[in-house]
C-alpha cells in the first residue's frame, strides 16, 4: 500500500507535540481535536473520493489507538469494506475491527458486507473478512456468517490459504459464542478434513476438532480414527512434504494437536486401531531415547514425547507402557533444563492420576520433595502437585512433614495452595486423631494469612463430626490459647472447640473453667474483629457450661456492649441479655451442643479445583491422584449416559417424519431442529393429498416427488436437487419398509429403462429416480426412502418417510344420496371399519376459503364427493373403493363436519376393512394439522 503524506505529516506532528522540549500532552490534545474537525467537515463534503476516504479513517484509527475517543468515521469505514479496491477495503476491515462496538447501529451493514466478501472468487476479499469477522466476533456475526465460513471451508474451490483461515475463524467463533454457531450441525462434516492432504490445514482443522471434541465428544467422535491414521503418516510411513520438517522432526505441530485431541476421546474399541495407536506411541518414545544435539530440535521432541505420554496415561491401554513411561519420566525430572523439569514433573502427576501402582513413582520421592527448593517457581508448583498426586496412607507422613517444613520458607503465591493441599491430604489420609489435630492447629499457626475460612471452618466440621477427636482437641485448642503467640485463624479454632467442648477437659489440671476463660480473653484483644466475634460466642456458651464462673464471663460481655462495632456490640448485648432473664430455661436451648454437621463434599477440594483455572483446552484430569480423577470420569459417563437416553437429534440422519400414526417426539430437540421438523411434517402432510410436490427442504439437499396412480399401481417420481456449494459423490436412492410384512403387501420396485446414478452431482444440480409401486394387500404402513451421499468425505444418510399409503390407492365412485346413506347406515351397523376424530380446527372462522379447502383436501384424498348428501351445507360426504391386487376391493366413506363457530370439525370414516378407515383417518388427521 503507497504511503498517504497527509497521514504521515498527521503523525510526526503529534510525535514532535510530545518528544520536543516545552511541548506538552496538551498541545498533542489540540492538534488532535483540530484533526477531527477538519476531518468532520471534509466528511460532510460531496464527492469525497476513495483516497481522501481511506486517508482520513487512517487518521481516526491512528488516534483512537492513542486513546482519543472517535465518535464518528464508522459510515466511511462501511464505505471502504464496500469499496471494490483492495487497499480501501484492507483499510475499511482495519477500521471496523478496532472502532465497531457490539451494538453498533451500522452493525448489519457489516455483516451484509462479510457476508458478500466471504463468497467473493477473490480470495483476499475472503481472507479480510475472515479475518475481520475473528476480530469483531460479535453474536450477530457468529450466527449469520457461520454456515457461509463453514462452506468456504468444506468447499473443494477454496484454496488451502482460505481453508486455514475459515477453520481457526470458526475456532474463534466457537470459543466466543459456542450456542450461536450450530456447531452440532457441521461439525461431522469438518472432522474428515483431519486426513486432508495440505497439512497446514489439517493444522487448523484439527484445533477446531479439539475445541468441537471438548464441547460434543460423542458428536465428534469419529475423528478419532482420523487422529490415529494421520499419525501414522506421520510418524511410521513418514508421509510429508520437506517444508513442514523442523530440525529432523516432522510436523511437530501438528503431532502435538493430534496427540492432545486423542486424550478427548476413550481407548479405540477397534483391536485394529488399539495396536496402531500403541506402535505409534511406542515408535515416539523409542525415538526419544537419543538425546538431541540442537536445542530447537529437543524441545520439539520432547514435546510431542510428553504429549505421546500423556495420552498413554489417559487411555491406560497397557500397564507396561505406563511403567516404562514412569522410568523415563524419572530421567527427566533430575534433568538441567528447566523446561524439561517442569514438564516432567508434570506428566508424572498426570501418570501418578491413573497408574496402579505409585511405587515407581515412590523411588523418585527424594527428587521430588528437593524440587520444591528449585530457583523456579513453576517447577516448585508442579513438584507440589505431584506430591499432592503421588501421596497415600504410607507415605502421606512424610509428605504433609516436608511441606510444613517448606511452608515457612515458601513462596507467598504458593502458601495457600499449598496449605489447601495439606489440609485436604491430612483428612484423607489421617490414621491417628492426635496426629489430625496436631498438624491443622500447626497448619493454621504456621499459613493462617495465606488461607480462607474453608480451612478453619473444615476443622471444625471434622472435631464435630468425630467424637473420638473432640477430648484431644479440646486440649491442644486450651494449649494454642495459652501459647505465647496464637494466630488468628487458630483462635477462632481454639475459640470454637472450647465453647463446645470445654466441659470435657473442666476436671483436668490446669484446665478449669476459669483457666479456659482466661486463656481465651488473653488473646481476644489482639484478634481481629471477626476472631473475637466467635470468641464472645464462646464466652456466652461458657456461661451455660459452666455456671460458676458467670459473674465473670458478664463482664467479659459488659465490656463489648460498648464496642464501637456493631456486630461485636450486639452480640454482646444479646449474650448478657440472655443471661440476666430471670428464667433460666431459654439460655441452654439458645446455646445447646451443635449438633454434627451432614456429610458432605469438602469445601475445600471445591475451592482447590477452581484454582486450576482451565485454558482453552480443557484438562482432561485433576491434580489429586487415581482416586478423584477415577470418580471425575464416572460422573462424566454418568453425565454421558444420561444424555443419550434423551431422543437423538442428529442434523445428518433426517429422522423429521415420524411412522404415521405415531406422535413425534420433540423432547430434547432445539427450536430449529422442531422447526425443522414441524416444516417437514407440512411437506408430508401436503404430498398426502397431492400427487406431487417438496418432501424435504434441507441445508444440503433439497428432496422432492411427484407420483401418478392407477390402482393397484402407481409409479412415484423422486427428485434429489443440491443446494451446497460443493459436490456430492456415492449418491443412492432406494425405498425399503419400515415393517417387514409390509414387503408383500406393497412392492416397490425402480422403474425400468432407467440409466444409473450419476457418480456426482455438482451445485444446484438435479438427479431423479422413478420406482414402481403396487398394492397387493392392505398395509398400515408408509415405506421409507433412504438417501446416502459424501459430500466433503463425510458420509451421510437421510431417511425420509414416503407418502405411499393405501390411501393413494383409493379411486374415487360417485353413487346417489340414497345408496350413500343406505351403505353408510350398513357399515355403522356391522362396525367393521370405524375411525372417528374431532380436530381442532380454529382457522373455520378467519378463513373465508376454509370449506372450500376441505372439498379440495377430500377429492384430493380420493373420494367422490356427494352434493348435497347431508343437510348442512357445509358437511361434506364423499366415497372411494381401495383397490389391492391379491386382496379385492374396499369401499370407504367419509364424512366431514365443519363446526366454525367452535373451531372443530369431526372427521368419520367407515369401510369395510379396519385399517384403510384407521389410515384415512390419520392421513386426514395430518393434514389438517399441518394447515
Amino acid at each position: 500500500m503507497a504511503p498517504m503524506k497527509g497521514l504521515t505529516v498527521f503523525i510526526a506532528d503529534l510525535r514532535k507535540s510530545v518528544l520536543e522540549v516545552g511541548r506538552s500532552h496538551e498541545d498533542e490534545e489540540k492538534r488532535v481535536n483540530k484533526e477531527l474537525a477538519n476531518i468532520r467537515t471534509k466528511f460532510k463534503e460531496p464527492g469525497l473520493n476513495g483516497y481522501n476516504r481511506k486517508k482520513y479513517v487512517c487518521k481516526l484509527v491512528y488516534m483512537a489507538l492513542l486513546g482519543y475517543e472517535v465518535s464518528f468515521g464508522h459510515r466511511e469505514a462501511v464505505d471502504l469494506v464496500n469499496s471494490a479496491k483492495y487497499s480501501e477495503k484492507q483499510i475499511g476491515y482495519l477500521a471496523i475491527s478496532l472502532l465497531m462496538e457490539e451494538d453498533a447501529d451500522y452493525g448489519r451493514m457489516v455483516v451484509a458486507a462479510m457476508s458478500r466478501d466471504i463468497h467473493d472468487t477473490n480470495e483476499f476479499n475472503v481472507s479480510l473478512a475472515l479475518n475481520a469477522v475473528s476480530n469483531i466476533c460479535t453474536r450477530e456475526i457468529a450466527e449469520v456468517l457461520t454456515q457461509d465460513i463453514v462452506a468456504q471451508l468444506l468447499s473443494p474451490a477454496a484454496s488451502m490459504f482460505i481453508k486455514k483461515k475459515a477453520a481457526l475463524c470458526l475456532l474463534r467463533l466457537l470459543r466466543r459464542y459456542p450456542e450461536a454457531v450450530n456447531a452440532q450441525q457441521w461439525a461431522a462434516r469438518v472432522i474428515p478434513y483431519l486426513g486432508h492432504r495440505d497439512i497446514g490445514v489439517t493444522l487448523s482443522v484439527a484445533s477446531l476438532v479439539t475445541a468441537l471434541a471438548q464441547q460434543f465428544p460423542e458428536d465428534t467422535r469419529k475423528a478419532a480414527s482420523f487422529a490415529v491414521r494421520r499419525l501414522k503418516s506421520l510418524v511410521i510411513d513418514n508421509e510429508y512434504a520437506a517444508e513442514y520438517i523442523y530440525y529432523k522432526v516432522p510436523a511437530p505441530w501438528l503431532q502435538i494437536k493430534l496427540l492432545r485431541l486423542l486424550q478427548y476421546f476413550p481407548a479405540p474399541e477397534s483391536p485394529e486401531l488399539r495396536s496402531l495407536l500403541l506402535s505409534i506411541l511406542r515408535h515416539i518414545i523409542d525415538v526419544s531415547q537419543d538425546t538431541p544435539r540442537e536445542l530447537q530440535q529437543m524441545n520439539a521432541q520432547y514435546s510431542i514425547l510428553f504429549e505421546a505420554i500423556n495420552l498413554g496415561i489417559q487411555l491406560d491401554i497397557d500397564q507396561g507402557l505406563m511403567q516404562e513411561c514412569a522410568v523415563l519420566l524419572g530421567r527427566f525430572i533430575t534433568s538441567r533444563e528447566i523446561n524439561v523439569r517442569y514438564l516432567g514433573l508434570e506428566t508424572m502427576a498426570h501418570l501418578a492420576a491413573y497408574i496402579d501402582s505409585l511405587d515407581t513413582i515412590k523411588t523418585y520421592q527424594g527428587v521430588i520433595i528437593q524440587s520444591l527448593r528449585d530457583r523456579d517457581v513453576s517447577v516448585r508448583r508442579r513438584a507440589l502437585d505431584l506430591l499432592y498426586s503421588m501421596c497415600d496412607v504410607g507415605s502421606a507422613k512424610t509428605i504433609v512433614s516436608e511441606l510444613l517444613r517448606h511452608m515457612v520458607v515458601a513462596d507467598f503465591t504458593l502458601r495457600e495452595e499449598m496449605a489447601l493441599k495439606v489440609a485436604i491430604l491430612t483428612e484423607k489420609y489421617a490414621t491417628e486423631y492426635s496426629w489430625y489435630v496436631d498438624v491443622m492447629m500447626r497448619l493454621v499457626s504456621l499459613a493462617g494469612d495465606h488461607m480462607g475460612d474453608e480451612v478453619w471452618h473444615r476443622i471444625v466440621q471434622v472435631i464435630l463430626g468425630n467424637e473420638e477427636l473432640q477430648l484431644y482437641a479440646c486440649k491442644i485448642a486450651l494449649q494454642t490459647l495459652k501459647a505465647p503467640v496464637c494466630h488468628e485463624s487458630a483462635l477462632k479454632v481454639s475459640a470454637y472447640v472450647l465453647g463446645e467442648f470445654g466441659h470435657l477437659i473442666a476436671n483436668a489440671p490446669d484446665c478449669a473453667p476459669v483457666d479456659q476463660l482466661k486463656a481465651l480473653q488473653s488473646k481476644m484483644a489482639a484478634g481481629s474483629q471477626s476472631a473475637r466475634a466467635v470468641a464472645l460466642t464462646t464466652v456466652g456458651k461458657f456461661i451455660n457450661l459452666f455456671p460458676e464462673i458467670k459473674t465473670l464471663c458478664l463482664r467479659v460481655l459488659d465490656r463489648y456492649r460498648g464496642a464501637l462495632d456493631a456486630e461485636l456490640q450486639q452480640r454482646a448485648c444479646e449474650y448478657y441479655a440472655l443471661a440476666t432473664l430471670e428464667s433460666e430455661d431459654l439460655m441452654p436451648t439458645v446455646f445447646e451442643e451443635m449438633p454434627p454437621f451432614p456429610e458432605r463434599r469438602s469445601a475445600l477440594m471445591s475451592r482447590l479445583l477452581k484454582r486450576e483455572a482451565d485454558t482453552e483446552d480443557q484438562r482432561t484430569w485433576v491434580f489429586g491422584g487415581r482416586e478423584i480423577n477415577r470418580e471425575r470420569k464416572l460422573q462424566k459417563a454418568g453425565k454421558t449416559a444420561e444424555d443419550s437416553e434423551e431422543p437423538p437429534s442428529a442434523p445428518q440422519v433426517l429422522e423429521a417424519l415420524e411412522p404415521v400414526g405415531l406422535p413425534a417426539a420433540d423432547g430434547g430437540q432445539t427450536p430449529e431442529e422442531l422447526a425443522r421438523v414441524a416444516k417437514s411434517k407440512r411437506h408430508y402432510a401436503r404430498l398426502l393429498w397431492e400427487n406431487d410436490g417438496i418432501l424435504y427442504d434441507g441445508d444440503e439437499i433439497q428432496v422432492g416427488l411427484v407420483a401418478q396412480y392407477k390402482p393397484p399401481a402407481g409409479r412415484v417420481g423422486v427428485f434429489l436437487g443440491n443446494k451446497s456449494t460443493a459436490p456430492i459423490y456415492d449418491i443412492s436412492i432406494t425405498v425399503t419398509s419400515v415393517d417387514e410384512s409390509n414387503e408383500k403387501q406393497l412392492v416397490v420396485q425402480p422403474a425400468a429403462g432407467q440409466g444409473p446414478l450419476p457418480d456426482s452431482l455438482m451445485p444446484l444440480g438435479q438427479v431423479r429416480v422413478f420406482f414402481d409401486v403396487k398394492c397387493t394387500d392392505v398395509f398400515a404402513t408408509a415405506p421409507t426412502l433412504r438417501i446416502a451421499y459424501t459430500m466433503a468425505g463425510a458420509p451421510t444418510v437421510s431417511e425420509l418417510q414416503m407418502p405411499v399409503t393405501i390411501a393413494h390407492f383409493i379411486d374415487p365412485v360417485t353413487i346417489t344420496v340414497a345408496d350413500f346413506f343406505s351403505r353408510w347406515k350398513q357399515l355403522g351397523d356391522a362396525a367393521i371399519g370405524e375411525a372417528q376424530n374431532v380436530l381442532k380446527t380454529p382457522f373455520l372462522s378467519t378463513d373465508s376459503g376454509a370449506i372450500q379447502w376441505l372439498r379440495n383436501v377430500v377429492g384430493g384424498a380420493g373420494f367422490a364427493l356427494i352434493q348435497g348428501a347431508d343437510a348442512e351445507p357445509d358437511n361434506i360426504v364423499g366415497v372411494g373403493i381401495a383397490t389391492t391386487e391379491n386382496a379385492g376391493r374396499f369401499g370407504c366413506l367419509i364424512r366431514v363436519e365443519p363446526k366454525p363457530a367452535h373451531g372443530l370439525t369431526r372427521v368419520t370414516i367407515r369401510a369395510t376393512n379396519p385399517t384403510v378407515a384407521k389410515v384415512v383417518a390419520t392421513n386426514i388427521n395430518m393434514i389438517f394439522e399441518s394447515r
